[in-house]
């Protein structure tokens, strides 16, 4: 049984965007383990309230959330102190787990966060966290023991690219990037998947991770990095991407020198056979000019195309 805290900013932020409303907040009711946290009297219930009361489809969340208060509900016993209640109530809460719309929000009291073990979950975070896992990873790898060197950290990071692999090929998140028809996501929300699987790892090892850093040469899609000279480059494209052989052979060398950056890995996204050709090409060419030695990214194939349920298949 999980147990987590939510934002009122959270709810508000549900008003607006219904995907918070469908993805995450409705996951609650039904009896699957999950649970919202709330303080003994209520209060952050009461917060809600003021939210869904001009919703109606919140409100009809509102009322199944507390119809079932055994199931949905669990109470937590809080500090008398200044700090927000939803901090108060997800420190004293056994999972430390808590939604919110924005982790910037929250930037002012990292330290009372990072003391108390708080994991603080975005909006996009808390929907993949919620509905196909994942997230939850070991709190170190093995790597992170290991005197930090540019190789330990490329290590974590074949780690993270492998596990964003697994998700989509074998647990379903497939779901995320491409529907029955084969219609595809833009290339922007591929990569924000990759961050939510990526923020974890990276949270776990003491990884700093830079999305589109820019050094005047263009933005890399990922920067994974500690200290000055263990720094990795995930350049991530979509099969049909007109530039996916530019940028293997040249934009990525690029990103690489501007970083001061020995190691990348070059991340594909096919979400069909079409380009499954084009892509053997790349890797037999890869796998030639590094046999003559030259320094090339490592090549990442992730197939996102959409699987029929087991029963069908």
């Amino acid at each position: 049984m999980a147990d987590y805290t939510i934002c009122p900013k959270f709810i508000e932020q549900a008003s607006i965007n219904k995907n918070l409303l469908y993805d995450v907040l409705w996951v609650f009711l039904p009896n699957n383990s999950k649970r919202i946290c709330v303080d003994t009297n209520e209060v952050i219930i009461d917060e809600y309230n003021k939210t869904v009361k001009n919703d109606k489809e919140l409100l009809d969340w509102y009322r199944f959330l507390t119809m079932r208060r055994e199931l949905n509900i669990a109470k937590t016993e809080i500090d008398k102190n200044d700090e927000p209640l939803q901090l108060n109530i997800c420190r004293n809460s056994l999972d430390k787990l808590l939604i919110s719309d924005c982790r910037s929000h929250y930037n002012s009291y990292s330290e009372i966060i990072n003391k108390a073990g708080i994991k603080v979950l975005d909006k996009n975070l808390a929907a993949v966290h919620l509905n196909y896992g994942g997230i939850d990873f070991p709190l170190n790898t093995t790597n992170s023991k290991l005197k930090i060197t540019e190789e330990n950290v490329f290590s974590v990071v074949k780690d993270i690219c492998q596990e964003f692999k697994d998700l989509i090929e074998n647990k379903g998140m497939f779901k995320l990037l491409v529907n029955k028809a084969g219609e595809r996501v833009p290339e922007k929300t591929a990569q924000l998947l990759f961050f939510g699987v990526a923020y974890s790892y990276c949270s776990a090892n003491d990884l700093k991770l830079s999305p589109e850093v820019d050094s005047g040469n263009g933005p890399v899609d990922f920067n994974l990095s500690q200290g000055f000279k263990a720094n990795i480059n995930v350049e991530m494209k979509i099969a049909d991407n007109k530039k996916l052989e530019k940028g293997l052979w040249s934009q990525l060398e690029i990103y690489n020198r501007a970083e001061n950056s020995y190691k990348s890995i070059y991340l594909i996204v096919k979400y069909d056979d079409l380009y499954d050709k084009k892509i053997a090409q790349l890797e037999r060419v890869l796998i030639y000019r590094k046999g003559r030695g030259e320094n090339l990214p490592e090549l990442v194939i992730v197939d996102s195309t959409f699987k029929e349920s087991a029963s069908t298949r």
